[in-house]
């Protein structure tokens, strides 16, 4: 039966493409935002702001599934705690998580585990997603962009290794855990087919543009300063720092079979990914 999907982040990496997959399969989007704009189609704006929790039951209702993310914000467990409770009280049926890969590995004052643990306990069966390193980061994250762009793809994840995963698989997997019975209560670590250094990737990505990209491992302290001289906030700086400290002690090396399994086709490969987007690089 078509259901009702709250998507928080629509305009994101992963969120706009679980619109477009749930829109194609005849289900009903709400797409929460501060300011939200006119229905089209299957797609309806919703006001939706973390600061204020009197929007959340309006969101809500109706809804039978809810597509999130963990904002990094100072109030972030308290938010996301009093979404859940809403979400129980307006009948949701599922909330589907996007977390990291390594969240789980990560101190327990980390923002993401603390979010985990929320959603493991909460009032509303809940499927976790851990996706690895997007491979769309080659080709939509702004600064990654430009240092292909330039020939240096820089950033401080030493010489660990992940297993790059397309965002388009990702979105398959959310679209089926928020559609499909049999997902509550799981957790899916979602990979790409291959293991692979930054090095690796960036030398994927040259010959794909057909232009010398090389990789170069930034320090850490030299990578948060960057954030905060940029105007990152110090909590947002301080995640992605621990979330590259994870990918240089290999916690993102691991592949799956968990895209396989619940989209039944294989991932796509960080090659394949490259070949695509090669059009952007040159």
């Amino acid at each position: 039966m078509p259901a009702t999907v709250l998507v928080l982040g629509a305009t994101g990496r992963t969120g706009r493409r679980v619109v477009s997959l749930l829109a194609e399969r005849g289900h009903a989007i709400r797409t929460a935002s501060r300011n939200p704009g006119s229905r089209q189609g299957p797609v309806t704006p919703v006001r939706f702001d973390w600061n204020d929790p009197a929007t959340y039951p309006p969101a809500l209702d109706g809804v039978d599934a809810v597509y999130q993310w963990f904002p990094i914000r100072p109030d972030a467990a308290t938010e996301v705690a009093a979404l859940l409770d809403d979400a129980k009280a307006a009948g949701v049926r599922r909330v589907v998580h996007l977390s990291t890969a390594t969240a789980h590995l990560s101190g327990e004052d980390y923002p993401m585990q603390e979010a985990e643990r929320l959603l493991e306990t909460g009032p509303v069966p809940s499927t976790i997603l851990r996706p690895n390193v997007f491979a769309e980061n080659f080709s939509e994250h702004p600064a990654i962009l430009q240092g292909i762009r330039t020939g240096v793809v820089a950033v401080p994840a030493g010489d660990g290794r992940v297993a790059p995963i397309s965002v388009e698989d990702i979105a398959a997997v959310a679209a089926a855990a928020l559609t499909e019975d049999g997902h509550e209560h799981k957790t899916y670590s979602l990979t790409g087919p291959d293991s692979l250094s930054f090095s690796d990737m960036a030398a994927i990505v040259g010959a794909a543009a057909g232009k010398p990209v090389r990789y170069r491992a930034m320090d850490p302290a030299e990578f948060r300063e960057a954030m905060l001289g940029g105007g990152i906030p110090g909590q947002v700086a301080d995640f992605y720092a621990a979330m590259y400290e994870g990918i240089r002690n290999d916690r993102a090396a691991e592949v799956t079979d968990d895209v396989q399994r619940i989209t039944g086709r294989p991932p796509v490969s960080f090659a394949a990914y490259a070949r695509a987007a090669a059009a952007l690089w040159r």
